[in-house]
């Protein structure tokens, strides 16, 4: 496994992804989308399923939900959104920080690296959990998925927050907890650790 102090040497930049590596708001999506799956009438969705997709963009989830239920009488878009203003208005205060991982992202800022968060939520909801946390004011740039053409997997989003860091991709440590980010950021051309449950679980993926 790597040396921590390595996180801080090695790199210019430390780049997170927001939910499930940041934030513990996996079950709380959950809850909001099953609550508009069940209004709908159509099947509901499992943790494990939500563990899969994590990091795709809402509205695409959406799509293939849609596509497999039959219902192409749903706009995917609009659907999405639905579901993002019950996570917003009913559980936003609830999800929890992974202290162990954003503990990375306040040692990174105190020695000087630069900070982004490059998320496949959406910026409002990402910018109030940041604020909500304490962390917004130690993050140089936050890219979510509303900003971006393509996204995870797609590199978009890490060159994106690259970009506003004027840091170049090779100079940049991201930490990720779905393979869907993980394609991301290799196609990005940076070093990637993989994180669970709050616990980093990779040494340093290499580009």
């Amino acid at each position: 496994m790597i040396e921590t102090s390595e996180i801080y040497t090695k790199f210019k930049a430390l780049i997170f992804d927001l939910d499930g590596t940041l934030i513990n708001s996996e079950p709380y999506h959950l809850k909001a989308w099953n609550e508009l799956l069940k209004e709908l009438g159509m099947p509901l969705m499992t943790y494990e399923y939500i563990l899969s997709v994590g990091g795709i963009k809402s509205s695409e989830i959406c799509r293939m939900m849609c596509e497999k239920a039959g219902r192409q009488d749903l706009d995917p878009v609009a659907t999405a959104s639905k579901k993002t203003g019950i996570y917003i208005e009913k559980y936003l205060n609830e999800v929890p920080l992974f202290d162990s991982i954003a503990n990375f992202l306040i040692e990174g800022h105190r020695r000087g690296l630069k900070i982004a968060v490059a998320t496949g939520s959406q910026l409002k909801e990402t910018l109030s959990l940041l604020k909500r946390h304490g962390l917004y004011d130690m993050i140089e740039a936050v890219v979510s998925s509303d900003q971006v053409k393509h996204c995870k997997p797609a590199p978009d989003t890490y060159l994106e927050a690259a970009k506003r860091l004027n840091v170049a991709p090779k100079d940049c440590l991201v930490f990720e907890d779905t393979n869907v980010g993980l394609q991301g950021i290799k196609a990005a051309g940076m070093t990637a650790l993989q994180v669970k449950g709050g616990k980093i679980i990779s040494d340093f993926i290499l580009p």
